[in-house]
């Protein structure tokens, strides 16, 4: 591994936007002891899930799946503005293929 700074091309613009990631996410949560080494588990789950968010557009091509919480809200919600006749809205609201759509139907039916 080279340790040598990368002052030009694509890995410096990387560094520079990750250094500002991490001071924004620390200034952000600097009461919450994320740094600490007893640092709570899901603190800095929570952390890491925030950063890959951040770094996501600017690193591309990554999938970055949504934690089971937000998944279940994002289903319920679609669940609940789903009427039968407003697929495409309720596509379009949400940002989901009709695809997904139609499973989140199917779980909810069936659970």
């Amino acid at each position: 591994m080279n340790d040598a700074p990368d002052t030009t091309g694509e890995g410096a613009t990387l560094r520079q936007d990750m250094t500002c990631i991490l001071l924004e996410c620390h200034r952000d949560r600097l009461g919450d002891g994320i740094f600490r080494a007893d640092a709570d588990h899901s603190a800095l789950a929570n952390f890491a899930a925030h950063i890959a968010r951040r770094l996501a557009p600017l690193i591309g091509g990554r999938y970055i799946p949504k934690r089971d919480t937000e998944r279940a809200a994002r289903d319920a919600a679609v669940w609940l503005a789903f009427t039968g006749r407003n697929h495409k809205e309720v596509m379009r609201e949400f940002r989901i293929s009709r695809r997904l759509l139609y499973s989140i139907l199917a779980r909810k039916r069936r659970g």
